[in-house]
């Protein structure tokens, strides 16, 4: 971490993740009040041990800084940002994809989890999929919330744990869910309300729970021989922006078969088709931080959302299509302490064990339809009582 001065970044928080502390500084109260509203159940409480390993970030807003101008800091990088709209989404996702990518005594994948009677149940899906939205449809059914974003497995006790960072909703989703009464006075954070689980249905929040049933959601109008990990992959990655220097030193890269800039969300998107996505994607990023080139996002799949208009649908699928589902939702990446430092790099090791880990769940995919159908269909599976 670069040092700064106090009074550079006087304000901060605390918080722990599992096996890895995090230091947050601002040089705005208003950004660490955020973050104590988002990660409340995070927050180190005085009494942990502060000989883990530790990572520190810096979100300075304005420009009397080293660097004069709105600028991020991760650990040990740098993130200059010539866009100042870009700070908000920066402070959201990147230091949480910072803080992922160091955690070891867990997989981190991304997911909803709830619970009921200690067994617990991973909803896995690509976005615009209703995750979240079944999600607390089965909290307001009864089931305990572990998550709406993250499945926490434990690699020593086998469970899902907890990753209660506060939920990110739009007010329909609330309505839709039997909660609009929970949208008032709650803090809005990049065009969603910033909430609590025990602001959205008090006494909901769960315990680390055996890993029962993997649920993987599905759009009925995909086509069936879809495979985004083919000999040839496609992604999306989401940059600040595009110039021809940037463009040529992609196509340069050597499984690189195709690339194109599109407009995405308002920022230019590098669209890509490559063999090896993996290495090729850790390639693009060293380019784009050479050319000071902001990685926004990366998007695996395509952002195709479902109509929700066909009946919802269960299927029975096999483990290691399940395990296959959850190591493409893997957080952290080809950056990932977890993949790099303890299973060498091999993501067959990683595999391995996370398929040893999900081995007794029961694996199905869920055809998205009408919320009430999906949620009926999960509580049948799970043998929790259909309202």
């Amino acid at each position: 971490m670069i040092s700064l001065p106090t009074t550079t970044a006087p304000h901060q928080i605390r918080l722990h993740f599992f096996d890895l502390d995090a230091l947050i500084r601002s040089d705005s109260s208003a950004y660490i009040h955020l973050f104590s509203k988002m990660y409340r159940r995070f927050r180190a409480d005085g009494t942990t041990p502060l000989n883990r390993p530790q990572v520190e970030f810096a979100v300075l807003t304005g420009s009397d800084n080293p660097w004069g101008q709105p600028t991020m800091l991760l650990d040990r990088d740098v993130r200059p940002l010539r866009d100042p709209r870009l700070l908000k989404a920066y402070a959201y996702d990147g230091i949480l994809n910072a803080i992922v990518a160091e955690v070891r005594s867990h997989f981190l994948i991304h997911a909803g989890v709830v619970s009921y009677g200690g067994r617990g149940v991973i909803l896995a899906a690509d976005s615009g999929h209703g995750k979240t939205t079944l999600v607390l449809e089965l909290i307001r059914r009864g089931f305990k919330f572990l998550s709406d974003e993250m499945a926490a497995l434990g690699r020593t006790d086998g469970c899902v744990h907890p990753f209660p960072r506060s939920l990110r909703v739009r007010p329909g989703t609330l309505e839709l869910t039997g909660f609009a009464e929970a949208a008032s006075g709650a803090p809005e954070w990049l065009g969603k309300l910033l909430l609590d689980i025990d602001e959205i249905q008090p006494g909901s929040p769960g315990e680390p729970a055996e890993i029962s049933h993997i649920i993987i959601l599905q759009d009925p109008d995909a086509p069936a021989n879809q495979n985004p990990d083919g000999p040839e992959r496609q992604m999306g990655v989401l940059v600040d922006r595009v110039d021809e220097a940037l463009l040529a030193a992609v196509r340069r890269i050597e499984d690189v078969t195709e690339v194109h800039p599109d407009v995405e969300r308002g920022y230019p998107t590098l669209r890509v088709r490559a063999a090896h996505r993996m290495s090729v994607l850790a390639e693009i990023e060293t380019i784009c931080q050479g050319q000071q080139v902001l990685v926004l996002d990366v998007i695996k799949r395509p952002e195709t959302q479902p109509a929700f208009d066909q009946p919802a649908r269960l299927e029975a699928i096999s483990k290691s299509r399940a395990v296959m589902e959850l190591l493409r939702r893997f957080q952290g990446g080809h950056k990932s302490a977890l993949l790099q430092e303890e299973f060498g790099g091999s993501s067959s090791r990683l595999f391995l064990e996370l398929a040893a880990l999900v081995g007794r769940a029961d694996c199905h995919q869920l055809f998205v339809g009408p919320l009430h159908e999906m949620a009926d269909l999960v509580c049948g599976l799970v043998n929790y009582p259909v309202v």
